[in-house]
């Protein structure tokens, strides 16, 4: 009971800390000719499937289970094919330029998560994608929880081979990450995260890279303080300020 009570206690922790960032827009005067685009990034508590690989990132949320639900495109897509991906897309004229209607009606899309389960605590910085997208992050709580698990959704077959969820503290310990590597991108330097995540429940070996990496590696960031957040070298494609 005791541990229930501190978990619990370090989820409110996390989820207010990621809230704070509040809802407002945070885009970037160069995105602004872009096309849209939105993800969902999708937090739960979990009671189970502890996993090895979740090294604590921070004493303050050390007890934390919030996970971060992810999914793998099929192989026979014209783009992102075979990438773990959020749920997301490109908006449509009936989101009504609206960025977080774009996050929910994808996640719904995609994964079968209804907006009643979603509470919309962030709005995150836009992102350019290597497709010229402007891609606004929205971090979005799950509740009940069992409505995120992978077992209970209803994956679009056509788009999604399978979902699985992680540790957020996961991608706040460094010593998770496989690799970082430099590329140039618009007279810039640019860092690519690469995570191989060995899902416990599957026994399947994920890679978790490029776009989606740098958000939800930004997200552990912001939400278990594991560090300042690079305004440069760490950003995804042209994101820097």
């Amino acid at each position: 009971m005791a541990d229930e009570i501190i978990t619990a206690g370090s989820n409110v922790v996390v989820i207010s800390k990621l809230r704070s960032l509040g809802m407002d827009k945070k885009e970037l005067k160069r995105h602004a000719k872009l096309r849209r685009a939105s993800i969902l990034v999708p937090l739960f508590e979990r009671n189970h499937h502890s996993n090895s690989n979740n090294n604590d990132a921070s004493s303050a949320a050390s007890s934390s289970n919030i996970h971060v639900l992810l999914t793998q495109r099929v192989s026979n897509m014209t783009t992102h094919a075979g990438e773990v991906c959020f749920p997301g897309g490109v908006q449509d004229t009936e989101d009504c330029q609206d960025d977080v209607q774009t996050a929910l009606r994808e996640a719904y899309e995609e994964v079968g998560l209804e907006n009643q389960y979603i509470d919309c605590i962030a709005r995150m910085d836009t992102v350019e994608s290597k497709h010229f997208l402007c891609v606004t992050p929205i971090i979005g709580y799950i509740h009940p929880p069992t409505k995120a698990e992978p077992s209970q959704l209803q994956l679009n077959a056509e788009e999604v081979e399978v979902a699985f969820a992680v540790p957020l503290q996961y991608f706040a310990n460094p010593t998770n990450c496989h690799s970082i590597d430099m590329y140039k991108w618009k007279g810039g330097n640019v860092e690519i995260r690469t995570y191989l995540y060995d899902d416990p429940e599957s026994g399947r070996q994920f890679k978790i890279w490029g776009l989606t990496a740098h958000v939800v590696h930004k997200v552990a960031q912001l939400a278990f303080g594991g560090g300042e957040i690079k305004t440069k070298s760490e950003c995804m494609f042209p994101y820097c300020k």
